[in-house]
């Protein structure tokens, strides 16, 4: 794998002139191509580690013309999405930070998923460590949450006056068209059969809970570690 370049000041003077030599071609070849390829005006001007080394590009009267075009804008047109270093790195920090927190709640969410089949499979709570239970309650109360306002966004596009039963079938079929439109994760809160008590539960990333098995092993409690 190629090693990352470091973006540092090159002390070495004869390595640091190769640099400069070598990347102004490349970047006047790569602005080159982005005019012909995306039909767009570009200038560039750059001054040279000699003093009498002075690069514009593509020519001294397009960049006098263009110059005079961008000083004739409005200046909110002037600086709107303009950055200089401290911006440009403020706004990177800020991309990466949100990528960090998606990865992070990805994350949890699966370890919440994975404390959930194990609940189901009968693992009973007093196995688990209680900062795990707490951050599953917590988990819990966020999805019915986000289920409740669903469920309230749902019933919003029945018609009025329609019976008990049609408003469940219009119901099922505006969650079925939000789940397909909008990829939303995370079940709809529904009632499940558990058997021969017909425990109620409800259904949460694709795993039904019994609220009853929940309940009793919540009332063993959780050992402290």
């Amino acid at each position: 794998m190629k090693n990352k370049l470091k973006t540092t000041w090159i002390e070495d003077d004869k390595s640091r002139k190769a640099c400069y030599r070598k990347r102004k071609i490349c970047l006047l070849k790569k602005l080159n191509e982005l005019t012909i390829l995306c039909d767009v005006s570009a200038f560039v001007i750059i001054y040279g580690p000699e003093k009498d080394e002075l690069v514009v590009w593509p020519s001294r009267p397009v960049v006098q013309e263009l110059l005079e075009k961008f000083l004739r804008l409005p200046l909110a047109d002037q600086c709107r999405r303009m950055l200089d270093q401290k911006a440009y790195l403020k706004e990177r920090a800020a991309k990466i930070e949100e990528q960090i927190r998606k990865a992070k709640k990805k994350n949890h969410e699966m370890k919440m998923k994975d404390i959930l089949h194990k609940i189901q499979e009968g693992k009973p709570l007093s196995e688990f460590e209680t900062r795990d239970l707490i951050d599953f309650i917590l988990f819990l109360e966020e999805k019915m949450l986000e289920i409740q306002e669903r469920v309230e966004l749902l019933e919003q596009h029945v018609p009025q006056g329609a019976g008990e039963k049609e408003k469940g079938k219009e119901i099922e079929n505006n969650a079925a068209n939000i789940v397909r439109n909008e990829n939303i994760t995370g079940g709809i809160c529904s009632s499940i059969n558990m058997g021969e008590n017909e425990k109620s539960g409800f259904r949460l990333m694709g795993v039904d809970i019994k609220v009853g098995h929940l309940l009793h092993e919540g009332n063993n409690g959780g050992t402290q570690k």
